[in-house]
């Protein structure tokens, strides 16, 4: 992980001494993280940032987003942004995440993702901001250029990702229709306005108890604030897109009623983030992203009437 002195520092400041259990993303150059066991015998985990993108919003999240959650998210002991070097320390939730446990059972599955749905509910409902995109750990905007109008963000949005994908040949002209059509129908945002929204809201977060009851949701570093129904097709792309009954509970438990506007909100929206997938896959190497993203995106241009 990413580990130094200063880190050391930081988590003997906050807790006192302590002894590092288990390293959870050896590989990883972008994020650190740790389980460690305090003197007093108490368990936390330290998580380590290279990029402050994804430390504000987990810092912001923690502070504001969360409270409302109660114990079925980490408390934040404490965080460190020192030049170079940025960390948070926070509580553990006993248990698994849903894919650490390997649950298959399509009955479990289903409690779990209507309990999700539920507490993101819960979750969005008691926040509105004054800006759609990242928040800083103070609450102001980490973009310069943040907007404010809920179609000029979407818009912006769908407008910026394409070009870079057919700047880049990622995508063909056969998704130019469906392009024309998304940014033509954005105008079905305009009474939207700034809720707490995570673009990777999934089951790799979402964790379990022993009997694989769902027990909470882990890591905000993906927050910030969005349209409501932003964060629903990150479920949708990479893990219920052949499973419509876990995407139906999960919007059972959200409250969300199939209307027709809400339908091509939806649309929209998974246009929107299938093509950042796309983007986002290719720039990094990350097949799976890729191909998940090109995957429901297909998926919408064949269906496009």
């Amino acid at each position: 992980m990413l580990f130094n002195a200063k880190i050391n520092d930081f988590i003997t400041s906050a807790i006192g001494s302590f002894e590092v259990l288990s390293d959870h993303r050896k590989d990883s150059d972008r994020t650190g993280v740790i389980k460690v066991l305090s003197g007093d015998n108490k368990h936390f985990f330290v998580k380590t940032y290279n990029r402050l993108s994804r430390w504000n919003p987990e810092v912001y999240a923690y502070k504001h987003w969360t409270k409302s959650l109660g114990h079925y998210a980490p408390i934040l002991i404490a965080s460190l942004n020192d030049n170079d070097v940025c960390g948070i320390i926070i509580t553990p939730i006993q248990g698994e995440t849903v894919n650490e446990a390997q649950i298959i059972d399509d009955e479990k599955l289903m409690r779990i993702y209507y309990d999700a749905g539920r507490l993101f509910k819960k979750m969005q409902s008691n926040e509105k901001g004054n800006f759609f995109g990242i928040p800083k750990a103070d609450g102001s905007p980490y973009d310069t250029n943040a907007k404010t109008d809920p179609v000029v963000y979407v818009s912006d949005s769908i407008e910026s990702l394409f070009k870079i994908a057919y700047d880049n040949e990622i995508l063909d002209s056969s998704f130019k229709p469906l392009i024309r059509w998304s940014l033509n129908n954005c105008d079905i945002f305009k009474d939207e306005f700034p809720v707490p929204t995570n673009w990777d809201l999934s089951q790799n977060n979402w964790m379990v108890d022993n009997d694989g009851n769902f027990a909470g949701f882990i890591d905000f570093e993906n927050m910030l604030w969005g349209i409501s129904l932003d964060s629903f097709a990150v479920i949708t792309e990479r893990y219920a897109f052949d499973k419509p009954l876990l995407k139906d509970s999960f919007f059972r438990g959200y409250g969300l009623e199939y209307d027709e506007i809400t339908m091509q909100k939806q649309k929209i929206l998974s246009v929107k983030s299938s093509v950042a997938s796309v983007v986002n896959g290719h720039m990094s190497k990350n097949q799976r992203f890729f191909d998940c993203g090109m995957r429901m995106l297909k998926h919408i241009t064949d269906n496009h009437a």
